[in-house]
Parts: C-alpha cells; structure tokens; sequence
C-alpha cells in the first residue's frame, strides 16, 4: 500500500500492492491450468510414440554365422621334452550356423590350411610340414565337421563331430564358451567364441619324432560370430 499525505490531517492510501498480488495469483493459477490442460492432451501421443519407437527397434539376433576374418586357431605342443611349442594356422575357412531357439541345429563346418602353419621360425615350418608330420603336399587341410551340441548353459556348452587329419576321421569334442560383445565399427551385437580341445597325433598315424614333439596337441580356437540376417 503507497500512502500520500495532502496535509498532516488528510491521507489518501491506495491498496496498489494488494490488487498486483491478486493479479499474479490470478495469472499463475491460470498458467497452471493451461499446462496441466496441454499435458493431459499430449499424454496419449508421447504415449503412443515410445510404444511405437520399442515396436521399430530391432530384437536381439537370434541367428549366427562366423566371421572367419576374426577366427584364429592356435595350438600348442611339448617340444624337445622340456619346453613348449605355440603355433597357429592363418588361414582359415568355413562356416558356423548358431540357432538360440533351437540350438540343436547348430551346424560347424571348420577347414584349416595345413600350409599356413606359423610357429614364427620358418625352418621349423618347413619341416613341420614334411611328409612324416603334417605331410602338407598330400594333406592339404584339417577339418572338423559338427554332429551335435551340447548346451549346459545359454552360453556354455560342448561341441561334437569328427576331425579329418591326414585321410583319417576320428571323433572329436571341444568346450565351447560363448560372450556377448558389441562392435562399435560396425554398430551391431556380435558372440565372441572360445573353443578348446585336445587331439593326439598317434591317433592320426603320426608318430614320427617323439623326442622333439609330445603326443597330445592342445588346440584353442577364437573367434566371432556375427547376426545372421
């Protein structure tokens, strides 16, 4: 309230404060209304748009094939009685069908190049490669073909079928483990895999020098395995 004083008997006061703060509840009171009224009517479509943007993103695969450019197989073996032998094979080929509703038909069809074993001497290589141990000339791949898949957990399991190794097939079963990962490159989901076995080169025919190389040959195979579209 502002108070004037026209003389020391007369004074004239003006309620100005009083009706100002009456205005601005009557404005706030109205501008609370209207927002209320403009969530009320856009509540159904902000609704209506999350449901259809969940609709529109894409499910997680359920569907895998390998990516045989990430695949690596190593192995490794006692060599010269007192120390161990690593080695790979860099080229590799061939193709794995993963379904997670119905893992059972999954199907591996795995082929190594003999010649591209890599022990990162070159002589060693080369007489890796002879007639008594790879025989790579009449030999030219390793293959390990699926027959059944055993899953004790939605990303463990085991892994059967036969290893063909110079002109023999033997029964053959790994450990298979598999990881959820993400590829920033190329912005989809992928499933690392890990596969370890064991195979005894007697079993093959191949005995030759047993003073340099052991018997059993430890094999861990790595890789990804992208959505299958």
């Amino acid at each position: 309230m502002i108070t004037f004083t026209a003389t020391s008997k007369t004074v004239i006061a003006l309620p100005i404060f009083r009706k100002t703060r009456s205005l601005n509840f009557r404005k706030t009171r109205s501008l609370k209304k209207t927002i209320f009224t403009s969530l009320v009517v856009s509540l159904p479509f902000i609704v209506m748009s999350a449901g259809s943007h969940q609709a529109m993103a894409s499910p997680p695969p359920q569907k895998w094939k390998l990516d045989a450019s990430k695949t690596k197989v190593n192995f490794s073996v006692s060599y010269l009685r007192n120390s161990t032998l690593k080695g790979r094979f860099n080229e590799i080929e061939g193709s794995i069908n993963f379904d997670e509703n119905n893992p059972q038909n999954t199907k591996v069809n795995f082929v190594v190049q003999t010649e591209s074993i890599d022990t990162e001497l070159k002589a060693r290589d080369y007489f890796i490669r002879r007639k008594e141990l790879l025989n790579t000339k009449q030999y030219p791949t390793l293959r390990f073909v699926s027959s059944k898949v055993n899953l004790t957990s939605p990303r463990e399991g085991t892994l059967s079928g036969n290893f063909i190794a110079l002109g023999q097939s033997k029964p053959l079963t790994v450990k298979v483990k598999l990881t959820d990962a993400y590829n920033n490159v190329t912005k989809q989901p992928v499933l690392k895999f890990t596969a370890t076995g064991q195979v005894n080169r007697h079993d093959y025919g191949v005995t030759a020098f047993p003073r340099v190389f052991g018997t059993n040959v430890p094999i861990v195979i790595t890789g990804e395995l992208i959505p299958d579209r």
